[in-house]
């Protein structure tokens, strides 16, 4: 993957746009789900990812609230992205500048990462659809900030568990991650998530 896919990829995480809202399928214990994200406070797995042009990566994860989360990929090597809590870095193993940053407040990820999330928060669902299998997506939405996109999370169910989540861009274009092995009994080291210390492992 070239540094413009890296890039293009990482930055749909700030650009989320407006598209029409999910239809309600079978009923959501959204009360359920809001219960499990607030316990969520760790969690650790592999993950792939679906970019806008059909291209895929893979790698591992990690998240640590409140705001912390970091993906490293398999490919190309050394390229990561990594929110500290306030902000996004994204590392391109090709460039030798530092990361491009962009505020964490301005991705929709900033809301998984919240530590004090509240899907009853008015404004903040904008829809759910459950499948057959029981299987749910929740659409959020900033309410401060709904220009600035939302964020699909979905969620397996009997366990209630997150496997993955869709940003969704202002042109409609679409980044899927799915989650895999997913652990939430391990406390991941903070320095995962420093970003100037991960500036200088680089040198």
């Amino acid at each position: 993957m070239n540094r413009r896919d890296l890039l293009r990829a990482a930055l749909a995480l700030p650009l989320l746009g407006s598209l029409g809202l999910p239809a309600l399928a079978q009923p959501v214990d959204v009360t359920a789900i809001d219960r499990y994200l607030r316990r969520l406070r760790v969690a650790q797995g592999r993950f792939r990812q679906t970019n806008p042009n059909g291209s895929t990566q893979a790698g591992t994860f990690y998240i640590s609230k409140p705001g912390r989360i970091r993906f490293e990929y398999d490919t190309p090597k050394g390229a990561m992205v990594i929110a500290d809590g306030s902000w996004v870095g994204v590392f391109d193993p090709k460039s030798n500048r530092g990361p491009n940053r962009y505020p964490l407040s301005r991705t929709p990820l900033s809301l998984l990462l919240r530590d004090d999330i509240s899907l009853a928060e008015p404004g903040m669902v904008l829809g759910a659809t459950r499948e057959p299998d029981g299987t749910t997506d929740i659409t959020v939405v900033d309410p401060k900030a709904p220009g600035e996109g939302r964020i699909v999370m979905r969620f397996a169910a009997n366990p209630i568990a997150l496997r993955g989540w869709q940003v969704i861009t202002k042109t409609g274009q679409r980044t899927q991650v799915s989650l895999a092995s997913l652990a939430t009994n391990v406390q991941p080291s903070r320095s995962l998530f420093n970003i100037e210390l991960a500036t200088a492992n680089r040198r």
